[in-house]
């Protein structure tokens, strides 16, 4: 079974039970609040590139192949025990899947194609690497998460058009989610385990972030003040949303709930531009904004705003987190990382170790305990 390797500081190998063990120390501290984590990059030995997409709330880290050239053509699961655990197949007549999301199961949720199309799948330990049925009539789709019970969002595209879906593993059925009155296309990001769905809908007035309701109806979240678009990207079990809403200033981050409805999340200092991208179930927002220095991967919690991610790591890295891609409920935050060569990364360099990373890196940034 293939091992991968992490690396930290001035890159000693750092097994990853280490890291596992970490894991559970710094495992309540997302209520706490940590005020450092240490940045751990995850380098497959043989090699392979791979994008991150999503962190379970075991630690294991879904990645996909950055293009379907690779030679990596299916999702990687890297598991939290270091191994790599499984490499979702092929669909019949097709090369390449890639994930899009993974619950605590280890169940995958993405994309495949076949000999003439692109579709959803879902990859599961004993049954393997299914095709999702496409809504009736359509020809393609995409997968985007899945939650605890398995149960799988996306869209289904065809003859009438780009439309929000929901699978129910339990009934095997797909159902059409709708759209806003007068709505157009539509495709649904994100699932909690309550069957909340998220996701944005094309309407007259421009796109639109929408929560679709357990009870089956269409929330329209609506705009930042000042803005004409907006899209939801993730939702926690709390039913707390986040996204971005697009305006004459740019984009802005928010976090929407039921009571208090669209908050604005700012931008890093001197930054134009931000994205929410996830969110944990103690409210805690990940995602990426400009600043003065460049691109930036941020963190946003109650009480506190948004902060620099890069400035809360302990330990010397030779590369700048410029997205979070996922925060689970350990606290622990996906990134995408790049060398501080990079024109956008190099503002803010200050670090002479020299051996770096590859051009683009995944870490994994675990909480340390409030000792540290």
């Amino acid at each position: 079974m293939k091992r991968f390797v992490f690396h930290v500081s001035t890159c000693g190998l750092l097994a990853l039970g280490l890291v596992a063990m970490r894991a559970f120390v710094g495992g309540g501290q997302a209520a706490n609040q940590p005020s450092t984590y240490t940045a751990i990059a995850i380098t497959d030995t043989a090699g392979a590139a791979q994008g991150p997409r999503r962190l379970n709330n075991l630690g294991d880290i879904l990645g996909s192949p950055t293009h379907s050239l690779s030679d990596q053509t299916g999702a990687t699961i890297l598991g939290h025990d270091g191994f790599l655990v499984k490499r979702p197949g092929a669909l019949a007549g097709g090369e390449y899947s890639g994930g899009s999301a993974i619950n605590d199961s280890g169940e995958v949720a993405g994309v495949a194609n076949t000999g003439d199309a692109i579709i959803p799948f879902i990859s599961t330990p004993s049954r393997g690497t299914q095709r999702i049925p496409l809504l009736p009539g359509d020809k393609a789709g995409q997968a985007f998460s899945i939650n605890q019970f398995g149960n799988v969002v996306g869209y289904s595209s065809g003859a009438s058009g780009i439309r929000a879906f929901l699978w129910m593993r339990g009934s095997g059925a797909v159902q059409n989610l709708g759209t806003l009155p007068g709505g157009g296309a539509s495709k649904a990001r994100d699932i909690n385990d309550s069957n909340m769905v998220v996701g944005t809908v094309h309407s007259t007035s421009g796109d639109r972030a929408v929560l679709w309701t357990k009870a089956g109806n269409v929330r329209d979240l609506g705009t930042l003040p000042g803005a004409t678009s907006s899209e939801a990207t993730a939702i926690n079990n709390a039913g707390e949303v986040v996204g971005y809403s697009n305006g004459p200033q740019g984009n802005r981050a928010f976090f929407w709930t039921k009571t208090t409805g669209m908050q604005n999340l700012g931008v890093l200092p001197g930054g134009n531009f931000s994205r929410a991208l996830h969110i944990n179930d103690a409210g805690v927002v990940v995602g990426a904004s400009t600043s003065s220095s460049g691109d930036r991967a941020f963190i946003w919690r109650r009480g506190v705003g948004m902060r620099d991610l890069n400035e809360a790591v302990s330990n010397d890295v030779d590369a700048v987190f410029v997205e979070a891609h996922a925060v689970n409920n350990k606290g622990q935050i996906l990134v995408m990382g790049m060398t501080r060569d990079d024109p956008n990364t190099s503002a803010n360099a200050h670090s002479d170790n020299i051996c770096a990373p590859a051009p683009e890196a995944t870490y994994l940034l675990v909480p340390n305990s409030p000792s540290n």
